[in-house]
């Protein structure tokens, strides 16, 4: 159910105030540059909705903090059935979190040199994620974001091996770029490529200072897309006790992670990621 008159957003994009009637409420909400967004108002969280988040947000804030990634994978797809207001600027915010703390223990200066190409890239990908949120709907957004996603794990999987290139990080940077902003599944496309090279004790500084980087520049191009309001505040608050509690645990988790189960994981992680963000946008 939509009503409401057009208007012009931050970027300079048509857009309409709008109600929305979806399966978590009735939303205050916004259509255009930025797809779908609450603006005023949103469905109360009930007790039990909150502690599928609170353990959905658990396991992701532990695995990004032992990791360096993995919060967007885990958890983008299942808040997005579980209460969809936290897309994408809560878990982004909150991912920025976690990536200050690992990027501070972990990441070294030549990190940041190595990942510089990919931080051009994500500049494109942005770039192009904003014109995509003023013309595809939010529906063909997440679809989008789902088959690049699972095309890299495809790739993954066949053997096909990436060099680390300027070029292969540009191009993985621009995919999480799309992904970051669209759908906060900004992890994979580098995650991916990266595993290919590095054990789990070299892949979380350049992963760390990439997530830092990505993110500020994310929530930035969200800012500008009008996407942040009180009630994105009120959220990312909502999700601060189990993002604390997930980094006091990555402590226990992450010797168990440098005895090879880096790769699978990212396999895995990605692969249902996507898989979950496709098959919610066809049957729910």
């Amino acid at each position: 159910m939509y009503d409401g008159l057009n208007r012009m957003n931050p970027i300079g994009v048509p857009t309409r105030n709008v109600t929305v009637v979806t399966r978590g409420g009735r939303h205050a909400a916004t259509v255009g540059a930025g797809g779908v967004g609450a603006r005023s108002y949103a469905a109360p969280v009930s007790i039990g909705v909150y502690v599928a988040v609170f353990i959905v947000a658990l396991v992701a804030s532990t695995v990004q903090s032992s990791t360096g990634f993995g919060q967007g994978l885990i958890a983008a797809p299942l808040f997005r059935l579980l209460h969809p207001d936290l897309l994408p600027v809560p878990i982004v915010v909150t991912g920025l979190l976690i990536a200050v703390l690992v990027a501070r223990q972990n990441t070294q200066l030549r990190d940041v040199r190595a990942i510089a190409p990919a931080v051009g890239g994500r500049f494109v990908g942005i770039g192009i994620a904003l014109v995509l949120l003023a013309t595809l709907s939010e529906r063909g957004l997440s679809l989008l974001v789902g088959v690049i996603v699972l095309s890299f794990v495809l790739l993954r999987v066949s053997n096909v091996r990436l060099p680390q290139s300027t070029a292969t990080l540009a191009g993985a940077g621009a995919a999480s770029g799309v992904g970051g902003t669209v759908a906060a599944l900004g992890g994979a496309p580098m995650a991916l490529l990266y595993v290919q090279h590095a054990e789990a004790r070299d892949f979380r500084g350049p992963l760390a200072a990439y997530t830092l980087i990505g993110s500020s520049l994310t929530i930035l191009a969200l800012l500008l897309a009008g996407r942040f309001d009180l009630e994105a505040l009120k959220l990312i608050g909502m999700l601060l006790p189990p993002i604390g509690c997930g980094m006091v645990l990555s402590r226990w988790a992450t010797p168990v992670i440098d005895r090879g189960y880096l790769r699978p994981l990212v396999l895995v992680l990605s692969g249902c990621s996507a898989v979950v963000l496709i098959l919610s946008e066809i049957f729910v």
